[in-house]
């Protein structure tokens, strides 16, 4: 059966519009990427938000309604003070702002694990990964988390004295970190400030994964202390 042109074109609409109005009712269509993490599927915790699922593109307030975390109570936590609008700032602006302290990083993993200990929730966290002092201090007040378990992260805790995050801080991050190895940093990134391969494959003591592979990735995968290989590498590039 043959439809002419005139009536097709009138009925074509009306059948695009429906079907992004199901699409949407049943939550199929979306217009812009989803910042809602994954959720666990089975046992005590199935229904529940997965804390490892956390992007550094989220924002404080994604992590609110996805947690029910009050956006003071994360800002609090990890030391922004004196900044408009708290509820954009994303989680991995702290890698710029505080990335490595001593053999430990703020970033994306100590949200992960903040999270985790407040709720309740289970989480298998890198070897490395840093809690700021004021959410240790949160945590033993209000995290769900029992204070045997919460004492075997107590290890990992960091001061921020003098660190915390005011909005002339967090403006200038970006650029003073420039060439600061993060959980993010590819083997791209390293050859592109100027380390050599050869220099590289010395701290790894194994030839470098693909210029694309994170070097943090890299080195879970081959069982290699990121922050062992970090610190050397580090090192070379203060030093260039």
């Amino acid at each position: 059966m043959r439809i002419k042109a005139n009536i097709a074109a009138a009925v074509l609409p009306v059948l695009f519009i429906t079907g992004i109005f199901i699409s949407s009712a049943v939550g199929y269509w979306r217009t812009e990427s989803s910042k809602n993490p994954t959720k666990f599927t089975s046992g005590i915790f199935e229904g529940k938000a997965d804390p490892a699922d956390i992007r550094g593109s989220y924002s404080f307030s994604d992590l609110e309604k996805a947690f029910d975390i009050p956006v003071a109570t994360l800002a609090k936590a990890f030391g922004f003070s004196d900044i408009e609008n708290l509820e954009t700032v994303k989680i991995k602006e702290f890698e710029a702002v505080y990335g490595l302290i001593g053999d430990l990083e703020i970033g994306t993993g100590s949200m992960r694990l903040f999270i985790a200990l407040y709720k309740g929730l289970p989480l298998a966290a890198e070897e490395d990964t840093a809690l700021p002092e004021p959410a240790w201090n949160i945590l033993n007040k209000e995290g769900a988390t029992n204070k045997e378990t919460l004492a075997t992260y107590s290890e990992r805790v960091v001061s921020l004295e003098g660190l915390e995050v005011s909005a002339e801080t967090a403006e200038h991050s970006e650029e003073s970190e420039e060439t600061t190895i993060k959980g993010k940093t590819l083997f791209s990134d390293l050859l592109d400030w100027g380390l050599t391969k050869e220099q590289i494959d010395d701290a790894l003591e194994i030839p470098m994964g693909t210029p694309g592979d994170s070097v943090r990735d890299f080195c879970s995968e081959n069982g290699i202390g990121f922050s062992t290989v970090k610190e050397p590498l580090q090192e070379l590039l203060d030093n260039m």
